[in-house]
């Protein structure tokens, strides 16, 4: 016979399980969770402990609720909270899961001092995405991810707490859900779990971590109301609101990647946690340089399509979709109205604005056409010469038009493509300096460029086992010069950064060859000149738990250290580091050969990676770009070298 559960507080020194109760930590819905000592293990755990009332009122949410810690407890994370036991404490009759002690304090409790520098919020949740997807792959859904959810240890590092609630695809109808009350925090929830918590999928836990990512990001989260039916309310009723416009200083991409994730309709949300966790890695390594590589950089486009189709069926929604139909019945939803207005559709009620739409832009085209033949022969033109010949007042005739520097050079942009490149400057007025004397050579124009600036080709013959692999793939382009002499590292290098980022570790990760073991290295692209000027390096820290710390260098100054950051993303091990014998290029060798595969072309600037490469070791990946006759910049493709040899060995360029 089961022991009824002990009604009394729980003080420290209770035992409960193998555990001793030291302070309680905090308190819940479902239960409280109390700093405890395994009397086994002698270590600290958190001892979470299902509340009486729940356990005596409805016995089989008990059972539930070990069910699910059992669940849980196969997770087994880095950023997960780890299940270590769960059980039924019969000389208490309490039910209770011991789980990992995390004393970084929540993510909620970071927030109270407000938001969070941009990266760091974006290594937290990059690590709690990382928890979504091994989640997703045992098909659980959380269901209730919020600030107070997401833990971090003293190290930093994320870790998502309560999967023991969460819901399991299979097991759905054993999923803990309170005796029927809606599952998850209205701040946080999407409007589809607000709805029904029964069809929640990895899509609402993605909108819940943006909802988190939200508040890192201002300090605040994306609705709030007196209550919670307030709460729901504005979510249900307002487009969701963007961390732009409180804050104006994050990046491009992290903006776009927080709307996706807090998209009012599924669809235009990520597909997955996998998907979600690509573009958090874009924009930790790259920001707005990867912009073109992120996902969520269509949102505003798929958005404005997704509102196009609701309109044609005669729904109104906002631009994420705030007012559409949650789940539709068929395939053609039926128009909807709202009480108070007249029951004509929608589309029909904006025909006359359509009609008057329409003839505006005819008149628009006719006018157009009347210009287009107002030209030298028309009749206006013909009455104004006759009237000038009566009248003895011939009409001033325009000079001929001057011809323009791109007819003047054209000749050479034909023989040279590269030529196009250069954005042309309007025709300044000729003064006398500028129309020297007939026996003085006119000076050649500042915005040209000289042939003899091209860069020279080098027909080089291909080796016979240039790449030492056989299966790498055969180059169809002439290559340049295979040995370069090593260079002096220039202010802007890796090198030159490297030496700089070094210098702000503590002495204890420099190893004593007088540099720290390096994993990786990121260049991001400089708009205002060719070569990089922020370097971003991951140093090995062994005390670290296997993950990097991080420094960037600009101008040759640091201008963030990684003391208190870790890369999330990637943990890494000692066979990632790259070794010292290997790392031989420096980025402007990398830049040199890789420019000798496009002669001819005018490269406007280039990022670099450099870290381990499969089957070749440390590489340069190199991608270059260039500018069109308008000055827009567009990418010219990649080039990956040893880093070593400088040997190439993968080339993907399309000059």
């Amino acid at each position: 016979m089961l022991m009824p559960p002990l009604i009394r507080k729980i003080e420290p020194g209770d035992v409960i399980g193998r555990c001793r109760t030291i302070r309680e930590l905090g308190r819940g819905g479902v239960g409280t969770v109390y700093l405890a000592t395994h009397q086994t293990l002698q270590i600290e755990v958190a001892l979470k402990v299902l509340s009486p009332s729940l356990s005596l009122d409805n016995p089989a949410l008990a059972e539930r609720f070990i069910r699910e810690a059992q669940l849980a407890a196969r997770i087994r994370h880095p950023n997960v909270i780890a299940v270590m036991d769960a059980a039924h404490d019969e000389s208490t009759g309490l039910y209770f899961i011991v789980m990992e002690y995390v004393g970084g304090g929540s993510l909620a409790w970071h927030l109270r001092n407000g938001p969070l520098p941009e990266a760091k919020a974006l290594s937290i949740v990059t690590g709690i995405a990382h928890a979504l997807a091994i989640a997703e792959e045992s098909r659980i859904v959380h269901r209730d991810i919020k600030p107070e959810n997401i833990m971090l240890d003293l190290r930093g590092t994320a870790k998502l707490a309560d999967l023991g609630l969460a819901k399991h695809a299979i097991d759905s109808h054993l999923s803990l859900t309170l005796g029927g009350s809606f599952m998850g925090t209205p701040a946080y929830m999407s409007p589809e779990q607000a709805r029904d918590a029964k069809v929640a999928d990895t899509r609402d836990d993605i909108y819940s971590l943006g909802a988190s990512f939200y508040e890192c990001l201002t300090g605040e989260p994306p609705f709030q109301g007196e209550t919670p039916y307030n709460i729901m309310s504005e979510l249900l009723t307002k487009p969701s609101p963007k961390a732009s416009d409180l804050r104006s200083d994050i990046s491009v991409a992290t903006d776009l990647i927080c709307r996706k994730m807090m998209a009012k309709t599924r669809d235009l949300r990520y597909d997955d946690a996998h998907a979600l966790l690509a573009d958090l890695q874009i924009a930790q390594t790259y920001g707005d340089s990867g912009l073109d590589r992120l996902e969520a950089s269509s949102f505003d486009e798929e958005s404005s399509r997704a509102r196009q189709q609701e309109l044609s069926y005669g729904i109104e929604t906002s631009s994420d979709g705030v007012y559409a139909a949650a789940e539709q019945q068929d395939n053609f939803p039926q128009p909807r109205f709202r009480a108070g207005t007249s029951m004509i559709p929608s589309r029909r009620a904006n025909n006359d604005v359509f009609g008057a739409a329409a003839l505006l832009i005819a008149l628009v085209l006719v006018t157009t056409l009347l210009l287009a033949w107002a030209g030298p022969n028309h009749p206006l033109m013909f009455l104004k010469n006759e009237w000038a010949l009566l009248s003895g007042k011939p009409m001033a005739t325009a000079p001929p038009p001057k011809p323009t520097k791109e007819k003047e050079h054209s000749h050479i942009a034909q023989e040279h493509p590269a030529m196009a490149l250069k954005k042309t400057e309007p025709e300044p007025q000729a003064t006398a300096a500028e129309n020297p004397p007939p026996d003085v050579a006119p000076a050649a124009p500042t915005n040209a460029v000289a042939i003899s600036d091209l860069p020279p080709v080098v027909p080089i013959a291909q080796p016979a086992d240039l790449f030492g692999d056989t299966n790498a793939p055969a180059l169809n382009q002439t290559l340049p010069p295979a040995a370069i002499p090593a260079q002096v590292a220039q202010p802007d290098s890796a090198f030159a950064a490297r030496d700089v980022a070094e210098k702000s570790l503590n002495a204890d990760i420099v190893a004593p060859t007088g540099h720290a073991e390096l994993l990786k290295a990121v260049g991001k692209r400089d708009e205002a000149q060719i070569t990089p000027t922020t370097w971003t390096f991951f140093f090995f820290d062994k005390k670290a738990a296997g993950h990097a710390r991080i420094v960037s260098v600009t101008g040759g100054q640091v201008g963030k250290t990684g003391e208190d950051l870790v890369d999330f993303a990637s943990p890494y091990s000692e066979r990632d580091i790259l070794p010292e014998d290997k790392i031989q290029k420096d980025s402007s060798d990398a830049l040199q050969i890789a420019q000798g595969f496009v002669p001819g072309v005018t490269v406007a600037g280039s990022e670099f990676t450099l870290d381990q490469q499969k089957n070749i070791g440390p590489a340069w990946k190199v991608i270059l770009w260039t500018k069109n006759p308008e000055g827009e910049a567009h990418k010219l493709g990649e080039v990956t070298l040893r880093a070593d040899s400088g040997a190439p060995n993968l080339i993907d360029l399309k000059p």
